[in-house]
């Protein structure tokens, strides 16, 4: 018993072994894993962009400035032009906080009379806006405690109270700062990657193993139109699942739909060329639907949904990890998702993630499309 036992693990470690994509996927993928995996799960949200409108422009507003850059949770930048264009830095996403400091704040200081500051918080990231409001409220202690101890002997020999600064939060389109909300519709796109990029990628493996691809290829048919035939079906369950999505996403999980169905579906259709397409480049490469299965699970989902902003913020990866994710289709699609539920933004604010996006699935599927021909030569 043994001794047959034996020979077949033999002769199946052999098969691995004569398999070099095969063993290449087996070994190389986990070791890649754990390196993306390791880099990118960093829950630690640090270097905030904090926008801020300083409307005093004292020696103290400045102070108080100079200590929340100094805090190491905030990258600081002034804010320029208009009042009415503050709300487009949360809108836009170039902010996760914007902070207008009031005229007379540093009076108030002087006076020794609390002094007040109004922060507008981007709350679509309930875990994100949770720790920017307490990072500023840390700071902004740490700022009155240095000020108060400052003048603390002069203030107790008059008699005087010690100044203190307090900063209003307004909690912008998540005021409950609700989890799922955030959460939920980037599922959505996370799970129309999966199914449409898996069942594009063992399309033409299919008809390869089953020996129909030969006939395929000997029909009236241009290449072109057999990757249209395979891909077109994918495109009609893509968007049935997004149409099945939306009513449980709204009427299970309450999650706000504030923005525009049409440039949902338009946006989600874009980003389908994207998932297709690598998908059927994906199937140009391999030979089998196990191999297929295995380069799009390890090489391209797992890092596409680590390296995206799905669960851990892109800004908190390192440099390196943080230029791949600009590459990453995903990240585009889901600032696009999260943009028409939560903020309900249209297309001048989203138009450069759909530009990307239709420029990568152009790519990607004109690439697959050059390899297939060469493979049909």
């Amino acid at each position: 018993m043994l001794n047959r036992i034996r020979c077949l693990l033999i002769k199946e470690l052999t098969q691995i072994r004569r398999d070099p994509r095969l063993f290449g996927i087996l070994i190389m993928a986990p070791i890649i894993q754990l390196v993306v995996m390791g880099f990118a799960t960093n829950t630690d949200i640090r270097e905030i962009a904090l926008a801020i409108r300083d409307n005093d422009r004292s020696f103290h507003s400045r102070e108080y400035i100079r200590a929340l850059a100094a805090s190491g949770y905030f990258r600081v930048a002034a804010l320029p032009g208009p009042v009415a264009g503050d709300a487009r830095q949360l809108v836009a996403g170039r902010a996760g906080l914007v902070l207008v400091i009031p005229p007379g704040f540093g009076r108030q200081l002087v006076r020794r009379a609390p002094a007040t500051v109004q922060a507008l918080v981007d709350g679509a990231d309930s875990n994100f806006g949770m720790q920017g409001v307490n990072y500023l409220n840390q700071a902004t202690r740490l700022f009155s405690a240095r000020f108060a101890r400052e003048v603390a002997v002069d203030a107790r020999l008059r008699g005087l109270a010690l100044p203190a600064v307090a900063a209003e939060t307004r909690v912008w389109y998540n005021p409950e700062l609700t989890s799922r909300y955030y959460m939920v519709p980037a599922l959505m796109g996370v799970l129309l990657l999966v199914t449409t990029m898996l069942v594009s990628s063992m399309a033409l493996v299919k008809e390869r193993e089953e020996g129909t691809m030969e006939q395929l290829i000997v029909t009236p048919l241009r290449p072109m139109e057999i990757i249209l035939g395979k891909l077109l079906p994918f495109v009609v369950i893509g968007f049935a699942e997004v149409t099945l999505a939306l009513p449980l996403m709204r009427l299970i999980f309450g999650v706000p739909l504030r923005g525009s169905v049409l440039l949902l579906y338009a946006l989600s259709g874009v980003f389908l060329l994207t998932t297709l397409g690598l998908g059927l480049f994906v199937s140009t490469l391999v030979r089998t639907q196990q191999q297929a299965m295995l380069i799009a699970a390890f090489f391209v989902m797992m890092p596409f949904i680590l390296l995206s902003g799905f669960i851990f913020p892109v800004e908190n990866m390192p440099p390196a990890f943080q230029v791949v994710a600009q590459f990453i289709p995903l990240k585009y699609y889901l600032t696009i998702i999260r943009g028409i539920f939560l903020k309900g933004v249209g297309w001048h604010a989203l138009w450069r993630d759909g530009l990307i996006l239709l420029a990568w699935g152009v790519g990607i599927l004109s690439l697959a499309a050059l390899k297939f021909h060469k493979r049909l030569d």
